[in-house]
Order: C-alpha cells, then structure tokens, then sequence
C-alpha cells in the first residue's frame, strides 16, 4: 500500500515552463490557489526506460464528461488531502471508468514540429488557461513541502511547494512498486466556467501493468499488451455488458463472458466484480466458442456513469477486465460490446 502523500491542488494557472533535455524531463506549471503557490512537475518521458520505450502513454479529453466533475466544481482552491477510496475525489484509471485505455497513445517528450508531442499537448491546454482568470486547474499527485527555506527551483517563490507523480500510481512492478496503489492515480483536470468546459489529461508509463490487485500491485495474469506477443490467451473474457441508464435500475442488467477454448468451461467458483467490488458468484458452464449471459442482482450495479468489470477464476485471479466511461454507456443506450 502506498505510503504517499496523495493530494489535490485547485488553482489558477500562472505560468510554465518545458524541460526538453534531461533523462527525465518535466513539464513544469505554476498554480496559485488560496493564497498558495504550488508547483506541479508533470513528468514527460521516462526516467529509467530507454529509447522508445521511455515515451509515455498519453490520452486527452477536451470534453471530459464524467461524475469527478460534479465533485470537483464544488471544490475550494487550495490543497487538500485525498482520501484514497470511491465515490470521492479520488482517481483510478483502471477503476474510475474515467476513459477507455486503449485510446491512451504513445507520445515523444519533444520533438521539431507543432502539435507532435506531449509538450505541444500541455502547452495548448494550459496557455488557454493562463488568459482565463476564471478558469481552474485540479492537479492530482504526491505532494511535497512545505520547504520553509528553500526557494522553488524553477519558479523561485517561497515557502517550495509542489507536486509530482502526476500519472497513474500502480501496475509498477520496478524499483517504483512502492508508489503502487488504488484510487491514488494523479492526473490534470481543468475547468473553463466561462464556457462550461471540461477538460483531462492523463498520463501513464509503458511498463505499467493494466491489471492489478486490491493493492495496486501487477496480477500475476499478463496484460493486454503482452497478449498481443504471446500465445498465452485467457479461457474466457468479458464481451459485453447492459448498463441501465436509469439510477433507479429498473429491470436486469447483465455481462456477457465468452468461452474461448473449444471445450465447454467450468465458470462454478468464477466471480463477476463491479468497480465497488460488489460480486456475483458464477454457476455452470459455457459452451465452446460461445458467448453466455449473467445477470446481475441489484447488489451488483453496474454505474451509467463510467466503470469497470472484473472476471476472476475460481483460483482467485483475474482472467479479464474492462473499462468503460460514461459516454459510452449513453451513446450506445447502455448496450456495450468489447
């Protein structure tokens, strides 16, 4: 379980500033909330990979739609600490439903051209929030400070004080694991009240696994990516779902789980889990090459406003899982294929 100091800051945005030499450059943005200065130090290339492997995993939304929002107009500029649990102020990429990962593209630091890297990206987002005054940007990340004598080294203001690790926070399985952890994913949301505007800009490193435990931790199950490279498929996976639009639920939702042996599967002792971890124990088998339906008790709602679902095998570990936002859940009338 992390240890570190997850945290929210709200604020205007006054200035920045691109490192674009350095192993591990950072994309550097001044806040000022509540009488606070923050630094926030947004990392734009890995530190410890090499070559392409270093360039992050990048997805933007300049019309992000999802529930964080509703909280975070409530929310005074100015930090705050970060309880790491749901239905809060919390984020987690992989539980949140916030966006569908596979958007997430691979992005250089820097590079000659406009618009062709993750500096162009930040730098378009955050000027247009430098000339609104009315305008907000929510970091999310591990705090530092404060330094009471110890200027900001890239800023110069004082007492220092910032935040860094403005990424997700688990699926390390490196000299990073320490950092892992739930619900404490860091991430930059902004806010354009003048226009009703909502923007997000999530980040995260290529050698972060995309399935992990109750801890943040890698399960032992390979990632979608290392699938693609291997033989190694699971016996089954989730291929759709039926989210009710209505919070009320009226009627049954359900998820689809397809056999992808050519033998019937046993699914007795298999677990179908929501983001919240409310769980449907599973009964019976599945045809070969087949796809069979589960519905699901009012004890396990799927959210009409994003989320994810989790298959476990009858050993305990999971066997697939998928995400879904809210958008999609109201585009497609809550019918979702995968």
């Amino acid at each position: 379980m992390t240890l570190r100091r997850y945290t929210l800051f709200t604020g205007r945005v006054l200035d920045r500033r691109a490192e674009t030499r350095g192993n591990s450059p950072h994309y550097q943005i001044l806040l000022d909330g509540a009488g606070e200065r923050f630094r926030v130090a947004v990392n734009t290339r890995s530190g410890t990979s090499h070559a392409r492997e270093a360039d992050l995993l990048y997805f933007a939304d300049d019309d992000f739609r999802h529930e964080i929002t509703e909280r975070l107009a409530q929310v005074d500029d100015g930090w705050r600490h970060v309880e790491s649990r749901p239905r809060g102020l919390a984020l987690d990429y992989q539980r949140g439903g916030m966006f569908d990962r596979r958007q997430m593209r691979r992005i250089p630091a820097s590079k000659p051209g406009p618009r062709n890297d993750l500096v162009d990206e930040l730098d378009d987002v955050v000027t247009r929030l430098m000339a609104d005054r009315t305008a907000r940007l929510h970091a999310y990340g591990t705090r530092w400070g404060p330094e009471p004598d110890l200027p900001d080294q890239v800023f110069g203001f004082l007492p220092g004080n910032g935040i860094h690790d403005v990424h997700m926070n688990q699926g390390n399985a490196d000299e990073h694991w320490r950092d892992n952890g739930v619900w404490s994913d860091g991430g930059l949301i902004f806010h354009e009240p003048e226009h009703d505007r909502w923007s997000a800009i999530f980040l995260a490193f290529q050698t972060q696994t995309w399935h992990t435990d109750g801890h943040g931790n890698p399960v032992s199950y390979p990632r979608h990516d290392d699938r693609r490279k291997s033989d190694a498929r699971p016996p089954a996976r989730i291929v759709g779902a039926f989210v009710h639009a209505n919070e009320r639920k009226d009627g049954v939702e359900h998820v689809a789980i397809r056999n992808e042996t050519a033998e019937a599967l046993n699914v007795t002792g298999w677990r179908v889990l929501n983001r919240e971890g409310d769980e449907l124990a599973l009964e019976g088998h599945i045809p070969p090459r087949a796809v069979r339906r589960f519905s699901l008790p009012r004890g396990v709602p799927l959210s009409n406003r994003g989320g994810r679902i989790f298959l476990f095998n009858a050993e305990g570990a999971e066997t697939d899982s998928i995400a879904y936002t809210r958008h999609e859940a109201r585009r497609k009338h809550g019918s979702l294929t995968f």
